[in-house]
């Protein structure tokens, strides 16, 4: 009998949703605003949406479990999200033993980027050909930055469930106040937010479809592409991971100039390694990425249940 979980990815900007089998295959994938969820009564809103959806459809209706990924750090054990900048109602909160209680199914709960980094890495090999290695990186340009680690067949939580968060990383002589509360984020410089900041301030409102097409030679969009090294640097010079995989909305944007980051990352990573021998992997991401990547864990956590009661 096939396997179908519901998965979830929760972003500053879209909620999306949808019903993953076995397989990979997608069900009735739906987007839309998160706006929604970003107040206090967030976590309700959020069960209700939930509850609703798997009765709308015949494969979500048969869904035996629920993954979510949201922006936001989540303790080691999986149940409390710590610190979410855009989701004050999830902040500090059992989600998963609230959500199992409203549900009545098994609910997983983890960092967007790990979710998004599990799709990579099923779409560019299998999970298997990922195990020996000493790490894998993702990471993701959306709204700001997220990441991702993956070493020895498992995802690196650190010892509080945080690592993952060089979105929060300051960058030198920004005091601009990020989303969290601090202070010069890297998450302030690095991502669609600031970008549109950009578009709209530099370019009369510029379309984001339009920004690297029409503006990609500017000093200032230049400078942002720059910037966006910074992450990868550090990661690169740090953990000298075996691949490093690079996605997300902004990367997506047509005409987006890969030359332009990659040249800063090998400028700016120590060599002769790992600069000469760094691995990055464009990633190409639809809507539906952290959704089925979310889905695949729940499917892949339920067979295993299944697998061990044999």
């Amino acid at each position: 009998m096939e396997t179908y979980a519901v998965g979830i990815d929760i972003g500053g900007t879209n909620f999306r949703i949808g019903t993953v089998d076995g397989n990979g295959k997608l069900y009735d994938f739906q987007k839309y605003s998160s706006v929604g969820l970003q107040g206090e009564d967030g976590l309700r809103e959020l069960a209700k949406t939930i509850k609703t959806y798997r009765s709308s459809g015949k494969e979500a209706a048969k869904s035996k479990a629920v993954a979510i990924g949201v922006p936001a750090t989540v303790s080691k054990d999986k149940r409390v999200v710590y610190s979410a900048s855009y989701f004050k109602g999830f902040s500090g909160k059992d989600m998963k033993g609230y959500l199992e209680g409203k549900l009545g199914c098994p609910v997983y709960l983890d960092r967007d980027a790990n979710f998004l980094l599990l799709n990579d890495m099923e779409n560019y090999g299998n999970e298997g050909c990922f195990s020996d290695m000493e790490m894998v990186a993702g990471l993701y340009y959306g709204t700001a930055v997220a990441n991702a680690f993956y070493t020895r067949g498992a995802f690196y939580d650190g010892c509080h469930g945080a690592a993952g968060e060089i979105s929060h990383n300051p960058l030198y002589g920004i005091t601009d106040r990020c989303q969290c509360g601090k202070r010069g984020c890297m998450a302030v410089r690095n991502g669609g937010r600031y970008l549109q900041k950009l578009a709209k301030e530099q370019f009369g409102g510029c379309s984001m479809e339009d920004i690297f097409e029409k503006h990609g030679q500017e000093p200032c969009i230049r400078r942002f592409v720059e910037d966006m090294a910074i992450p990868i640097v550090q990661i690169a010079n740090i953990l000298d991971p075996d691949l490093i995989f690079l996605g997300g909305g902004v990367t997506n944007i047509k005409s987006f100039p890969w030359e332009t980051l990659n040249r800063a990352v090998r400028e700016n990573t120590r060599g002769p390694v790992p600069a000469e021998n760094l691995n990055m992997v464009h990633t190409v991401h639809t809507s539906a990425s952290g959704v089925l990547g979310a889905g695949l864990y729940a499917v892949g956590q339920l067979e295993k249940k299944r697998g061990e009661r044999k």
